[in-house]
């Protein structure tokens, strides 16, 4: 027997069914979504929207279009910052951060906070967002994201959520959480496959 502790980078083992369903769509459907309108490219359209509907409901959001499906977590945070930014933006970020937020983030000029009230003297006329980790995985440390977002709300600032360590595993609500976007990744606590 052998004891997994890495789950922090991935989940193993998986949910039960995971493996199979992907197997079913390797041996038995195999189309693109959004490519034809035969029956195994519709089945495939009817497998992504019902997972659509259930990742809003279960991450409080109602717009199904607004679920995007990419590659992976620092893909879509890479999508969000160089979508939304400009050369000369200001970014609040917890002092936290994980490489794939800090990464794209490095042409711009980003200051690190871990305490709501921080935020306060950090902002500027250029700030455009505040982007943060739900919670680190080196220190389990869990940042009080509603009350940031409160703070960013009063001042017209978008809050980016990674919740690369908590979906799955603790409650996230962007309704509730007042986010503007939420980054999460399918194969952590959410037991899917990787990408």
């Amino acid at each position: 027997m052998s004891i997994y502790l890495d789950n922090g980078a991935t989940s193993f083992p998986k949910a039960p069914g995971v493996g199979e369903a992907m197997l079913n769509y390797i041996n038995n459907i195999g189309a693109n979504v959004n490519r034809s309108t035969y029956e195994a490219a519709s089945e495939a359209e009817l497998v992504l929207i019902e997972c659509r509907e259930r990742l809003c409901t279960l991450f409080g959001t109602e717009d199904i279009t607004h679920a995007v499906f990419t590659p992976g977590m620092t893909a879509g945070l890479n999508m969000l910052l160089k979508g939304f930014l400009r050369p000369g933006d200001h970014v609040i970020v917890s002092s936290l951060e994980h490489n794939a937020m800090m990464r794209p983030l490095t042409q711009l000029a980003a200051e690190g906070i871990t305490d709501p009230k921080d935020i306060l003297p950090l902002i500027r006329p250029n700030t455009r967002l505040v982007a943060i980790m739900h919670a680190s995985n080196v220190c389990g440390t869990l940042l009080p994201v509603k009350e940031i977002s409160d703070i960013c709300r009063e001042r017209g600032l978008p809050v980016i959520l990674d919740a690369a360590q908590t979906a799955g595993h603790y409650p996230v609500n962007m309704k509730e959480l007042g986010l503007s976007a939420l980054c999460v990744p399918g194969h952590k606590g959410l037991l899917g496959p990787q990408g």
